[in-house]
């Protein structure tokens, strides 16, 4: 039988910090990619597949290229799925209103990290968006939205985190103290960043957003269309898990990602 993600994370925590016992061990939360446990000021996130070991190569070239705190592995247990790094400060921004300075500074870290050049650490995603609606299911009504409005191919790809939603955004009152989960990262549509603040947190944050970001920020139409289709994932998601935070969330986001449906 497989050992369980928190079996797998308490193998990691008796060699990594034997003084800490199962007992320490609290799960964070999880998702389709993995679960994350806190053990004293140490997070063990433990993979459902991502090569932990790129990821933690690429969170190395990240880091000191980019100006708000990504995880820091301090061990990566390839054969259990585990990376394990210090705890960052903040909360997750998932059921809570951002700072009016939380755009600014996103949209910075968002310019910075496109410009890395992630050749070979980071996998190059280039699927026709069509394929997106293969693993989409929702009201017939807004599907047929997000059927009719099918983007073409991104000219340009980037480095991306492409799962940037609010519960992977951490913050302390105004400030933004890190960005984490980068088990999707790919190079990819740089529209995908700008998706899912977008639903998480409405048009008046989009728009900071893709100020501070600049002249080269994609187009509000392809943004949008990742958007809805985030929307619709995460009902779907919180449909199948109960998680209500996420839910709400999507629920609210369809007054301005559907606003004539």
């Amino acid at each position: 039988m497989e050992p369980t993600s928190r079996e797998r994370a308490v193998a990691c925590l008796r060699r990594l910090a034997p003084e800490l016992g199962d007992a320490d061990l609290r799960e964070l939360g999880s998702g389709t990619d993995n679960t994350a446990y806190l053990a004293g000021d140490l997070v063990l996130r433990v993979s459902n597949g991502p090569d932990v070991a790129r990821e933690a190569r690429l969170l190395q070239l990240v880091a000191p290229r980019v100006s708000l705190p990504v995880p820091t592995p301090v061990v990566v247990d390839e054969a259990g799925g585990v990376l394990a790094y210090p705890g960052l400060p903040g909360r997750p921004l998932l059921g809570h209103t951002p700072a009016p300075g939380h755009a600014r500074a996103l949209g910075r870290f968002l310019r910075e990290l496109h410009a890395i050049d992630a050749t070979g650490l980071a996998p190059v995603d280039d699927d026709d968006p069509v394929e997106w609606l293969a693993d989409l299911d929702g009201p017939a009504d807004l599907l047929r939205v997000v059927e009719a409005t099918v983007p073409p191919l991104a000219g340009q790809r980037v480095l991306a985190h492409a799962d940037l939603g609010a519960e992977h955004v951490l913050a302390a009152g105004a400030e933004l103290t890190g960005v984490i989960d980068w088990s999707d990262a790919a190079v990819t549509d740089p529209a995908l960043d700008f998706a899912r603040p977008y639903r998480d947190f409405g048009p008046d944050f989009l728009a900071g957003l893709l100020a501070a970001y600049g002249p080269d920020a994609p187009d509000l139409p392809r943004i949008r269309w990742y958007a809805r289709c985030a929307a619709l994932e995460d009902l779907a998601y919180a449909r199948r898990s109960g998680r209500t935070a996420y839910g709400a969330a999507a629920r609210r986001s369809l007054s301005w990602l559907f606003p004539l449906v």
